[in-house]
């Protein structure tokens, strides 16, 4: 699933692309897409801004229309300025002049008001997103640890109420840097060792966005060992959705 660093990459390229554009055209030419039929409403309106909430990706257009989006396990972007239109039939094309933007299948994707945005649920439940320029660190530790003592710290820092955009590769990435084993307790850290976790957090989805792509990390590293001692990396699911999850017995305690 596309985390929060991929989200947030994408609203940068889309702002490149088609920001401050009127859209020329704009099409759900798949019959399974969820606004099929009624993405023709964003033709000549102008995307006035890109926004990446944890996993969400809102656009705004003017006369107060947005579009709603989440990738989930399957959905992706194809966002250029080389004026390529895409193959097959995605689920929205926009396009302006040479940028050209598409989403095919996703979890999520709406054509909503941007009064129901503002009131929407689903938004509303999200914790708060480490790239966000107000994310307060000590204050998502706090609500960090607030967890409990019977949620595993590795389980928790999934729970986009509690962080939202942080994934399970960033999560593992995080710990293993943070030097915490993600079989402990959230509620049993202490508050700088969960100001480290989301810091690490933090700092791996800024080089990613920065980059276009993550910092070497613990995730999938079970063959070549660890990348700090060589020590053996192991693997096994965790919480109810079985997550893989990677650790270092040596650098996480």
């Amino acid at each position: 699933m596309p985390e929060g660093d991929t989200i947030h990459r994408a609203a940068r390229r889309m702002e490149a692309a088609l920001g401050g554009k009127e859209m020329a055209l704009a099409d759900a030419p798949n019959p399974r897409s969820p606004i099929h039929g009624r993405a023709g409403q964003l033709q000549d309106r102008v995307l006035e801004g890109a926004e990446a909430r944890g996993k969400h990706l809102l656009l705004h257009f003017s006369d107060g229309l947005a579009v709603h989006s989440h990738l989930g396990m399957n959905g992706r972007w194809r966002i250029a300025a080389d004026g390529r239109r895409p193959f097959g039939k995605p689920w929205l094309v926009l396009s302006s002049g040479r940028g050209v933007a598409a989403q095919t299948g996703g979890q999520i994707l709406r054509l909503v008001s941007e009064s129901r945005l503002r009131n929407d649920p689903i938004l509303a439940r999200l914790g708060p997103d480490p790239l966000a320029p107000d994310f307060d660190l000590g204050a998502a530790a706090a609500r960090l640890r607030a967890a409990g003592a019977g949620v595993e710290i590795g389980e928790a820092l999934l729970d986009q109420a509690l962080v939202a955009g942080i994934g399970n590769a960033i999560k593992n990435g995080a710990l293993w840097r943070a030097g915490i084993s993600l079989w402990r307790p959230a509620g049993e850290l202490g508050p700088q060792e969960a100001e480290r976790v989301l810091h690490e957090s933090r700092r791996i989805m800024r080089v990613a966005v920065g980059k276009g792509r993550r910092p070497p990390s613990i995730y999938r590293a079970e063959r070549r060992g660890c990348p700090r001692c060589g020590g053996r990396v192991r693997v096994r699911g965790q919480g109810d959705a079985n997550r893989a999850t990677y650790w270092c017995e040596r650098c996480q305690t």
